[in-house]
């Protein structure tokens, strides 16, 4: 009867184990498994100068491969403020808004651009917008960009992760008055000025 007893809490034993090793082989294959532990790619973003409401401002990203594969293609997910854009690209799209009312942008850089040697850095300037009927000398909030690496159209690390040398942030601020009031400061300027010179 002990015997008995015993291999029935053996038996009893076993089942839990392998039930518990069911599941969590279920839920580690319900979850993506990202293997690197720090980022493959380092990420750098200058500070832009002010923007007068309707004009156009540039950024400039700075992404470097940090590990010893080669990447086969980059996502880049970019977080705007309100009443900044970007031009369109067709490697990229919008994904939704964030809290501040600033669009989520995600592109697939799968061609030349996002292949990057161990070592190699890839820089851009890209330009953005501000809206017409944006508040001047006002810092509308961050832009911020993470990149990870693609393989086989896939990223390999964690795209949600906000921590890391792979996601950057940038203040955008306006600047007083509108391109418009700007651009005729200059040119009366210009008329003052320049036959002096």
């Amino acid at each position: 009867m002990v015997v008995t007893n015993k291999r029935r809490v053996g038996r009893l034993a076993a089942s839990a184990a392998l039930a518990s090793a069911a599941c969590l082989a279920l839920s580690m294959s319900a979850n993506p498994a990202y293997a690197a532990e720090e980022p493959a790619l380092r990420a750098s973003i200058s500070e832009p100068a002010p923007v007068a409401p309707g004009g156009t401002g540039k950024v400039r990203y700075e992404v470097t491969n940090v590990s010893d594969e080669a990447t086969e293609g980059i996502l880049l997910n970019i977080s705007l403020p309100r009443y900044v854009s970007l031009d369109s690209d067709k490697r990229c799209q919008q994904t939704g808004t964030n809290p501040e009312g600033g669009a989520l942008i995600s592109c697939n850089i799968s061609d030349d651009l996002g292949k990057l040697a161990p070592g190699q850095t890839r820089v851009s300037d890209t330009p953005f917008y501000i809206a017409k009927n944006a508040p001047p000398s006002t810092e509308l909030g961050k832009l911020g960009a993470l990149v990870v690496p693609l393989k086989n159209g896939e990223p390999t690390e964690d795209y949600r992760d906000l921590d890391g040398h792979n996601v950057v942030w940038t203040p955008i601020t306006t600047s007083g008055g509108t391109q418009d009031s700007n651009t005729a400061a200059f040119e009366w300027w210009k008329k003052l000025v320049l036959p002096f010179m």
